[in-house]
């Protein structure tokens, strides 16, 4: 009976020791067929450049205003056309028959004031472009943390429920010998139907994880993949306020504002070069027919011109003028909400990623150690018989908690910190449309996959 209890004992040390030894940097799930090498973080962000489609949207509107400044710059088209005067029917001879040009000639720099604000909406259009690119890799970067945090868990319930299925197996057999009691017996089968539950719940999350970056990526078909990587190392570090002021200055939000309030200043300017009148010129050669009073013969081929302008008597594109300068007036305000609204919404990032990089010191220095030295004292003092078994349990359902909270504050720091460096637009499936684009954190655990845009 005691080579029994001591063979099981040894079992089960052996087991939790192999756990511990694996660590949590081991790399989880199993790869698809077919494919040697784990994907890596760089591989999806290629495919992404290549396959998600707003990427093609973002250049196609490029390409949209670039035509829209090339046909702002053009002339207008002449006219030609068929003049007739003082015609008569029957055997009369007389009137005039010929042709004639007019061409209206844009005056007052009304052709480089549309060409400006065509200028500035491309700029726009430009600036959005590379900001979507950028949208794009920081919806990638959070969802392939997402996947590997998902599939790390995997792994870890899948190790985790395994340890509670050799628990209760041990357990049954110390209660063969008299080592343990009914209660034990059943404890530990509940915790291990709770690791198994815990193990394909992980598995669920996982795929999920992994459909959301396969939608990022562009190729909703992809199959589920090994990822490259590990939370536990290299993790990011940022400075608050030095983020701060690169967020108020190079985030897309803020470079859209400005440019917005650009094209207001571009279109006040070319409402008041409206006010200047277009010159009118018209020329034309007719043939007289009409016979000449002292020669009785027709006068011949003639020639008339004429020159105008619109007189802005009434008109004065004053309506027009206070509409562009109160839309200038709200694009300057509105640069200064947008700045306003980046602080606000980058404050729970920057929270969330500080409180998740002080859990994972606090995981890393106190709270795993202390919970697997404790697990063995107690494992070592039944053993010695100074324990009661459940106590053994007890302190092994807290150490496999801990592993999986510590997991989550891992992948909190990640998709925080990636979020932050993207200056929080995520959301990769969204055109960047208004500089209110940004992604909004969860208020409580880890982020959500994908900000609001």
């Amino acid at each position: 009976m005691k080579t029994q209890l001591s063979f099981s004992l040894l079992v089960l040390s052996l087991v939790l020791s192999l756990f511990l030894s694996s660590g949590m940097a081991a790399q989880a799930g199993s790869g698809a067929p077919g494919r040697s090498a784990p994907l890596t973080l760089a591989a999806l962000e290629a495919m992404a450049l290549q396959h998600n489609p707003t990427l093609g949207e973002a250049q196609a509107l490029v390409r949209a205003s670039a035509g829209q400044v090339h046909q702002a710059g053009l002339w207008p088209n002449p006219m030609v056309g068929y003049a007739a005067n003082r015609l008569r029917g029957g055997y009369v001879r007389g009137g005039d028959q010929g042709v004639f040009l007019q061409q209206s000639i844009p005056l007052g720099g009304k052709l480089a004031a549309a060409r400006a604000t065509a200028q500035a909406s491309q700029a726009r259009a430009e600036t959005e472009a590379m900001a979507q690119r950028a949208t794009v890799l920081t919806a990638v970067r959070l969802a392939y943390y997402h996947s590997l945090a998902a599939q790390e868990r995997v792994q870890v319930e899948a190790q985790l429920a395994k340890l509670a299925a050799d628990a209760a197996t041990t357990t049954h057999q110390l209660g063969n010998v008299g080592q343990a009691d009914q209660p034990d017996e059943l404890q530990a089968e509940v915790e291990a139907g709770q690791a198994q539950l815990r193990q394909q719940q992980a598995q669920q999350e996982r795929e999920q994880a992994w459909q959301a970056l396969a939608a990022v990526v562009g190729e909703p078909e992809l199959p589920l993949q090994t990822l490259a990587g590990s939370l536990s190392q290299d993790l990011p570090v940022l400075q608050p306020a030095a983020y701060l002021q690169q967020l108020l200055t190079r985030s897309p939000a803020v470079q859209v504002a400005e440019i917005e309030r650009r094209q207001a200043e571009a279109r006040l300017h070319q409402q008041k070069r409206q006010v200047v009148p277009d010159l009118f010129l018209r020329a034309g050669i007719a043939q007289d027919r009409e016979l000449s009073d002292f020669s009785r013969k027709p006068s011949g081929l003639q020639g008339s011109a004429e020159i105008g302008v619109q007189v802005p008597l009434f008109n004065r594109n004053q309506g027009n003028i206070a509409s562009a300068g109160a839309e200038l007036e709200r694009a300057t305000l509105d640069l200064d909400r947008v700045r306003l609204q980046l602080r606000a919404q980058a404050a729970p990032w920057l929270a969330g990623y500080a409180m998740a990089q002080q859990s994972v010191h606090q995981y890393r220095e106190s709270l795993l150690p202390k919970a697997e030295r404790a697990w063995r004292l107690y494992q070592a003092s039944y053993q010695n018989m100074g324990a009661a078994y459940p106590q053994v349990l007890i302190a092994q359902r807290t150490w496999f908690q801990l592993q999986s909270d510590y997991l989550r504050q891992l992948e909190a720091v990640w998709v925080d910190a990636s979020a932050l460096q993207g200056f929080l637009a995520t959301d990769g499936l969204t055109l960047l449309s208004s500089p209110t684009g940004v992604g909004t954190r969860p208020s409580a655990g880890v982020s959500g996959q994908g900000g609001v845009q």
